[in-house]
Order: structure tokens, then sequence, then C-alpha cells
């Protein structure tokens, strides 16, 4: 039987604790073949993301470990540092969940690109910029000459993606260690990334293993699939048979909370009155084009929509499809060329300048971000959040006033008073994105808005916010605009849908007609990208051959002389 290239054996993870060490990976267990993909499946905290760092060496300072890594056969804690150095570096290849994270903005792609064969493999200059270049080309990025010239605020996240694989590919590894690498990818492009791996894993032999909170996903791309929870893994199972073979509660549970199969919800709160209209709306932008001129990016191209009082709109569409440019420009974030924004009987294409203008609006409309963890203040606590939060909007209130409303959003949105003493790195992914939403709540507001506030959690954790939202909605009759690339998250939450694509809007309807019966080829293209029993990933739009946009985004006007790309 071949050695594995990756194996672990009762590994355990402590982190430091004032009172000594706090355990939490517990003796796991997991081996990946030559060639072969294993999933490593669980909610956010189940220490899936610890494992791999482990793996890689790259756990935070005063983590300590037990147990047995071996790479190639290799077992690390026998191996003298500097050797286990150069081991990982040249048979491993790690990526990252998020590579803006991880990508110097002021250095260009093609420095980032060649780091590793300048540096490690000890290549020249004009050997290691051919072999990027190559790289580029192999993960079906076209024109790699002008993207090694890029920056990382050029890129969409799906090229990025691309690109953090490619870098990876440079040592010529024997596994690829994918940590939630498509999580804050639509469905297209999460398509798109995972073909691109399945083609190299073919092309190259390489072992995958494949962290990721997505069951239905993991279960599609995977060979065996390890099922983790509370830093334990629980069982080990045949991806293709893990249907019918799970035998674990929570295994079973994992798969049955599928937003995909959750019936699209009945409108029964919204009002008739419009909360927001909007109307011709048009944004665009000066960017460079491919030889280096200016040219004009249309990101939002005459979209009217209207969101009654109470009620409940989803705003869907691919990264670049202008969908989160129309919510900033809603709360006046951007200025607007050309269209009307009103919110209640009040003009708000013309963005607020004076202070007591914003407050004033910041009243009637809050956003709620896609990472809390950016969005709170690391330094405090969660009760000085909320208490900051809400003396905003009431300065003159008084302290025991104050604190009984920290105490009614904490229940409003179903968590623990006992963390309000708490800081956010202390918490889940979940508990903070309540925490988030709670702060929103302070100003109760008559519309919030939702930017991929989901995308980020695992399927039950998106279940219990999405249903908590509903419940605030029907509760408070605060209006939800909700901007995603998931279809199954409007499924859960809105009883009215837009569907955007290159800054226009493609199709609209209710919830039912959009996902149950889309008219739009662009709608259909999205719902068949959604990982299911059967799924395979495939390239259904870029190909090696077609030339990808500039910049995230819609329509790219070219200056005169140039051709379209």
């Amino acid at each position: 039987m071949d050695t594995p290239v990756l194996e672990i054996s009762d590994l355990d993870i402590f982190a430091p604790d004032a009172g000594g060490r706090r355990q939490l990976v517990f003796e796991s267990s997991l081996s990946v073949g030559r060639a072969e993909a294993v999933g490593l499946v669980g909610e956010s905290g189940s220490g899936k993301t610890l494992t791999v760092r482990a793996i890689a060496g790259l756990l935070p300072a005063g983590f300590t470990t037990r147990g047995d890594v071996r790479i190639d056969g290799r077992e690390l804690r026998s191996m003298d540092p500097r050797e286990v150095t150069a081991l990982r570096a040249r048979r491993v290849g790690m990526i990252f969940q998020s590579p803006r994270a991880h990508l110097n903005p002021l250095r260009t792609i093609g420095d980032f690109m060649t780091e590793a064969l300048l540096h490690v493999a000890r290549e020249k200059a004009d050997t290691a910029r051919a072999r990027a270049m190559d790289l580029l080309d192999e993960v079906g990025i076209t024109d790699p000459a002008r993207r090694m010239r890029q920056h990382p605020a050029e890129l969409s996240g799906g090229l990025l993606q691309r690109v953090m694989i490619a870098a990876t590919l440079a040592m010529d590894p024997d596994i690829l260690l994918a940590d939630e690498i498509t999580t804050a990818l639509d469905v297209t492009t999460q398509e798109e990334v995972m073909a691109v791996i399945a083609e190299l894993r073919t092309n190259r032999d390489l072992s995958l293993l494949f962290i990721t909170h997505d069951l239905a996903l993991a279960s599609a791309v995977c060979d065996r699939v390890n099922v983790m929870r509370n830093g334990r893994i629980l069982e080990t199972l045949n991806a293709a048979t893990m249907r019918t073979d799970a035998r674990d509660e929570y295994t079973r549970a994992l798969m049955s909370a599928s937003l995909a199969d959750e019936p699209p919800i009945e409108a029964d709160v919204a009002g008739e009155t419009p909360l927001v209209t909007i109307e011709s709306l048009r944004k665009s932008y000066r960017v460079r084009s491919a030889r280096g001129r200016k040219a004009t990016l249309v990101a939002v191209d005459d979209v009217s929509l209207s969101l009654p009082a109470g009620g409940s709109l989803g705003i869907v569409g691919e990264s670049g499809s202008g969908k989160s440019t129309t919510a900033r420009l809603l709360l006046g974030l951007e200025r607007a060329d050309h269209g009307t924004i009103s919110v209640g009987d009040e003009d708000w294409g013309t963005p607020a300048r004076r202070g007591r203008d914003r407050r004033r609006r910041a009243k009637v409309a809050q956003m709620v971000f896609q990472d809390p963890y950016q969005s709170l203040d690391r330094r405090q606590t969660i009760r000085q959040c909320l208490l900051e939060a809400i003396r905003v909007h009431r300065p003159r209130e008084a302290r025991a006033a104050i604190d009984a409303r920290v105490d009614e959003l904490m229940a409003q949105v179903r968590l623990d008073e006992a963390l309000l003493d708490a800081r956010p790195r202390a918490l889940s992914g979940g508990q903070r994105q309540r925490v988030a939403i709670a702060r929103a709540l302070a100003a109760e507001p008559s519309l919030l808005v939702l930017d991929e506030a989901v995308s980020a959690l695992d399927v039950t954790t998106q279940v219990e916010i999405l249903t908590l939202l509903d419940g605030i909605r029907r509760e408070t009759g605060v209006a939800l605009l909700m901007i995603t690339h998931d279809l199954t998250v409007i499924r859960r939450l809105c009883d009215h849908v837009v569907v955007m694509r290159e800054g226009r809007i493609a199709e609209r309807g209710t919830a039912t007609q959009i996902l149950d019966a889309p008219t739009h080829e662009y709608t259909r293209l999205l719902l068949d990208s959604i990982p299911r029993e059967g799924w395979t990933p495939r390239r259904r739009r870029l190909g090696r051959t077609q030339a990808l946009p500039i910049v995230t985004g819609s329509q790219i006007i070219h200056t005169p002389g140039e051709t379209r790309r």
C-alpha cells in the first residue's frame, strides 16, 4: 500500500490560558493518499482550521501540539526544524480563505508569484517570471503578462483565489491544504475555482485536504469526508455513500441543514407604502484599461427597485454584478451619476455632508457587514460596543435606561448576557454576527441592509441567523435589504428577489417565481451552480481562450482606438 502523502495521528492542540493551557483539538487522526481528495467538514469553531494550521506549521504563538504529523512518511517531530521548514515549503501548498488578506496591496501579482521561486528555489529572475506566467495560465488566467503587472485591488476575488492557487504550485507540492477557499465566492466563481483544482489534481496527481463547512460541496469534490465537532473527528465517510453510511447524529443533522431545501417564506408583514424607491440609478468609474489608458467602468446601469416598509428584498448576483454598489449608493457611501433614491419622503440621492444629517439617516438605515470581526472594535467588550451605539442616538438617555436597552438588544438577538463582558475574539462567528445585528438595531432603524451577512458562516449557523432576522422583521417591522450571491439564502429570508448581472437587473419577482421557475438564463446558471447530490464542478463560462474582465464590475466602455476584449 502506498505511503499516504499526509497522515496525522492522535493530534492534540492546546491554546495558552490563564490557568496553563486549554485543549481545543482532541486525538484527531486522518490520512490523505496520493492523488486523493479528503474533506474536513464542521461548523465554525469545530477545530478544522486549527488542524490544518498545525499541519502547515502556522499555529498562533503560544499554541502547542501533541501527536504525530507525517508528510510523505516522514515524522515531523523527529526532524530538525530547518528540515521541517524545507519539507513543508516543497511538499505542502496552503491556500487560504481570503487571498486579499494574504497579498500585499502595494506589491504586484508578479512580485507575489515570483517570491518563492526567487528566494526558496533560487531561480533567476527571468526564469522565475516565465514560470510564474506558465502557472497563471495553468489555472485559467488569460493574459498572464498583464496580470503580473497588476495589483490585488485590480482583480476580483475569484481571480485572486486563482492567483493564490497558482502561487502554491510554484514549488510543485504533493498536497494542497485548502482552507475554506470558496466561502466568500459566489456560486459560479466557486464552481470555476473548484473545477480548476479538479483539473490540477488530474494533471499533476495532486492530493487535496479540503477544509469547509459546506457538506454538499465536500461530498461533490472529495473521495472521503471527515466530520469534525468540538475538536474531535466523529467519523470518516466515503463521499459517494455518506448519506446512507452516516451513523453519527451530528453528521445527519449537518446533511439535513440545507438552505436549498427550505421553502420560500410567506410575505405577511410588508406594507404597501414604499420605504425605499430607486429609479434609473447609474454609477460609473474611471479605470485603467488593458493598454494602460483610461476607460469607463459602468458598475450600476439603469437600476430601479422598491422595498415596502416591513418587507424583505434580496439583490442577488455574482461578484461585480453591481449589487453592493447599489447598496452603497442607497446609504450615501457613493454618489450616483444619474437617478433618484428616496427613503420615506426624503431624497437620499445626495450624500449627507453634515454630522447631524448623517446621524439622522443612520437612525433610519443601518448596515450589517459580511465580516463582523472586522466591523467590530476588537478592543471593546460587547457591552461597550452596544453602549456606544445607543449613546450615538440617545445622547441624553439616563444610564439605567441605556443598560436596560443593552439587555433588551441581547435578548432580541438571542445572546446570553454572560457574553456582555467578552470581546469579539472570544465569540464564535455566529455570535459575532448577532452582536453586529444588535449594534445595528440599537438605532431602532426602519431599514437593515445586510451585505453578504451570512456568507462566511456554516450552514447551521446561517439557518440560525436567517431565522433570527426573519423573526426580528416580523416583531419590529424593520425592512430587510439582503445583498448576497447565494440564492439559497434568499429562499429563507426574502419574499421578493432582484437578480443583477453586469450592473443591470436581469430578472425580478417573488422568491417562489425566481427560485422555482426562473426565466432568465443567468438565473438558471446561478441555480445550477449550487452544489448538490450528483453535482460536479465544471468551467461553464471562463475557458482558457476567453478573455477575463479587467476588474470586477459590469460593462467596460473602452477608449477610442482600443479593441473590445
